[in-house]
């Protein structure tokens, strides 16, 4: 029987062998490198404890440091010391004249001779160095947000690169060019220059793993992409985000920090001799005989023996290929937008993106501000990865993905805004109930990234899902700015992100239901499938109707493998 479609080539040449568990073992690699990178910058700029500095000439009176704090810094009302005033009198004359101190009632001023900072339970970073503290401590987040603006220009602009140069460069060329950058930042002695770093480090941070995604379930079998999919994210980009916060510990200075987070990207070189060419993008190209050679690697390394029939049916099937992606050229993201129901669709997934991208980040930054050591409460969130991806493995096939993400969304939300009712000094309520929402987002960023690629039709999945990247990371450069909104008022980030999060969850009610679902691989298909559904639509115990005939009829392959063109 001839190949009908990429199952059938896994079938002749191994879709789970010794070849898949190499694939398996360069995903792990590349999860460490995508949670060292993105966190990462987060413990470069944390912000340690501290108070200003005293004037100068104060030895004389031969005070400990405690007494010189305590004569010279005021408290807040709930005891704790002011980070950004001292008092402003003459220490010299209150202390000799033993007259009471210190007086609430002195009038202050800033801190002209610079600030103290508590190293006991933090180290020094970029931040305590060039004192972005006070009317500074703008920068750590402007930085921060560039990032995201670089990946805003590098999602596109490497995705169509990977379209013209393969998947295989892209990926070596952004784990390279990010390491310099980030390598680049362990010397900046100026905002200008770290934020300029950060940037280039955004460009590259997106495709670095994306494009890797989507090329090794490219080589899996269908029965086994969720796990392929799911379980180098659930294991080892959770076993980066918990060993994080303790790497930066232990080596205690930021510049070493970031040497050690992003001289690790440039192991990569060695992926050339190890990870194979999307063999679709070989297609699209019309280089069958690459993609052969290949196929019949991957059977040698499965112990697949590879017969002259095999060969000539896998040809057979190539060259079909390469003419049926070819005819798929021209189909842009303008065209979601020319028939109602894609064009309502399309919007609603981007209000999910975005919504969902905003409360993400801003409840990974704001675990900093919450609980009694920010190490620890990183540790606890990162911990949270593992249940939320085993979760969201579970309802997706259960609940089916509308249900699982308005749901995961709308908790989500309710524990945000649960949060900015409870007073600041509960810090366990405030703790757990921030985990809670921690956990939900986990859920809904991990059914996210594979709604979009259900719903939009084939010829324009790629190029939507990157416009909706694009999107969400326009969104994300607001997301350190609604931490940082935390100085003014610390339930203020929680009532935000509840209300985004809410409104998104309730908007994604109008999207389709696509469990079980045949995917839409053209324009016509995208406005007319998943037609009939109700918002009460639910999948929940129903049985999958479809048979393998009708997946080889209709060419429908796993959601995942067919976001080729990035």
């Amino acid at each position: 029987m001839a190949v009908q479609n990429f199952e059938g080539v896994l079938a002749y040449v191994g879709g789970c062998g010794c070849y898949q568990g190499i694939l398996f073992g360069v995903a792990a690699v590349l999860n460490i490198f995508v949670a060292f990178v993105y966190f990462g910058q987060m413990f470069m700029t944390l912000t340690p404890p501290h108070w200003c500095r005293p004037p100068p000439g104060l030895e004389h009176l031969n005070l400990t440091e405690g007494q010189l704090k305590e004569l010279t810094v005021p408290r807040r009302a709930d005891g704790e010391y002011l980070s950004c005033a001292r008092y402003d009198v003459n220490f010299t004359q209150v202390v000799e004249s033993n007259l009471s101190w210190p007086d609430s009632t002195w009038p202050l001023t800033s801190c002209t001779h610079g600030w103290i900072y508590n190293f006991s339970l933090y180290y020094p970073t970029i931040t305590s160095q060039l004192d972005w503290v006070c009317d500074e401590d703008w920068r750590p987040a402007l930085a921060q947000s560039l990032f995201f603006v670089g990946s805003m220009v590098g999602s596109p602009s490497l995705g169509w690169a990977a379209d013209i140069w393969g998947r295989l460069p892209i990926i070596v060329f952004t784990n390279l060019l990010g390491g310099a950058a980030g390598v680049a930042s362990a010397f900046s002695d100026s905002f200008a220059m770290f934020a300029a770093c950060r940037f280039f480090v955004g460009v590259t941070h997106e495709q670095q793993g994306l494009v890797a995604f989507v090329l090794f379930l490219e080589y899996v079998a269908p029965e086994y992409r969720t796990l392929m999919a799911n379980v180098p994210v659930m294991l080892f980009l959770t076993l980066g985000m918990c060993a994080l916060p303790w790497i930066a510990l232990a080596l205690a200075q930021w510049r070493t920090l970031a040497l050690a987070l992003h001289a690790v990207q440039f192991l990569s070189v060695a992926f050339i001799w190890v990870v194979p060419e999307s063999a679709r993008w070989l297609l699209s190209q019309g280089r069958v005989g690459d993609t052969l050679k290949i196929l019949q690697k991957v059977a040698k390394v499965n112990g697949v023996a590879v017969t002259p029939k095999m060969m000539q049916e896998l040809k057979a099937y190539g060259e079909k290929q390469a003419v049926t992606q070819s005819s798929r050229q021209g189909v842009t993201t303008f065209d979601l937008f020319k028939t109602p129901v894609l064009r309502r669709r399309f919007l609603v997934l981007c209000v999910m993106w975005v919504a969902m991208t905003v409360a993400y980040d801003g409840f990974m930054r704001n675990t900093a501000n919450i609980g009694y050591d920010a190490f620890l409460s990183f540790t606890i969130a990162g911990l949270l990865e593992f249940p939320a991806d085993l979760l969201m493995m579970v309802t997706t096939e259960w609940l089916g993905r509308r249900h699982t993400t308005v749901g995961s969304l709308v908790l989500c939300g309710v524990s945000a805004l649960c949060i900015a009712a409870i007073p600041e000094d509960n810090t366990l309520a405030v703790m757990v109930m921030a985990f809670v929402g921690r956990f939900l987002i986990t859920v809904t960023m991990n059914v996210g990234h594979q709604y979009p690629v259900e719903v939009l039709p084939t010829v324009a999945r790629g190029q939507g899902m990157g416009t909706m990247q694009t999107l969400g990371f326009a969104s994300a450069f607001a997301s350190p700015y609604i931490v940082y909104l935390s100085k003014y008022s610390y339930s203020l980030p929680y009532v935000i992100m509840g209300v985004i999060t809410m409104v998104g969850g309730l908007t994604c009610l109008l999207l389709p239901e696509t469990l079980h679902e045949n995917l839409p691989d053209t324009l016509e298909d995208g406005e007319t499938f998943f037609g009939g559904q109700t918002l009460c639509y639910n999948p929940c115990g129903a049985r999958k109707e479809k048979s393998a005939k009708d997946d080889v009829e209709k060419g429908v392959d796993n959601p995942a493998f067919e976001t080729t063109r990035l």
